[in-house]
């Protein structure tokens, strides 16, 4: 059993160190479920802060900020690495999983990392966008089956960035 252990160790090691890109976005999409998107995307100095203000709460932290402060260990580790954090893309975001973009140093963020979208409705804007490209926020909203104070959080987020809100035009 113990050497089960230690060449698991190994293989992850050897990923981290030569794949850390793959190694994050893998680790991510697996492990967590308890994410901060925005303090996320915005990176080093804000996630190392948030990390301090929950561990300045002690024994007051809730459940929910004590697993946040596992989630943002290892993103203070990949920022530390050069990586960065890519805020929700709707052309591109998987419902779950991180995806690794061109670049190679920014991890895609999934839809589920919003809190307040599941992997269900996650899973269901993917297959509607698979189906046709999302026109306008409203068709978003339709399609996605999104609940209004969620489509708020993506839309503080600047996730529809250049996107119409609706399918009208307007005459004046």
């Amino acid at each position: 059993h113990a050497a089960a252990y230690v060449m698991s160790a190994f293989r992850i090691a050897y990923f981290k160190v030569h794949y850390p890109a793959e190694y994050y976005a893998s680790y991510f999409s697996t492990r967590f479920d308890t994410f901060e998107l925005e303090t996320m995307i915005k990176g080093y100095d804000a996630i190392r802060a948030r990390m301090t203000d929950i561990i300045a709460k002690g024994q007051d932290a809730s459940s929910k900020e004590v697993d946040l402060l596992e989630t943002l260990k290892l993103a203070l580790e990949a920022t530390a690495r050069g990586f960065k954090f890519g805020n929700i893309d709707i052309k591109r975001s998987e419902a779950k999983n991180y995806i690794i973009d061109d670049d190679k140093k920014t991890l895609i963020s999934p839809f589920c990392t919003l809190d307040g979208l599941g992997e269900a409705v996650g899973k269901q804007i993917v297959e509607e966008r698979n189906k046709k490209e999302f026109f306008c926020v409203e068709d978003f909203q339709a399609r996605g089956k999104v609940n209004a104070s969620t489509m708020e959080k993506l839309k503080e987020l600047g996730v529809f960035k250049g996107m119409p809100e609706s399918a009208q035009l307007s005459l004046f």
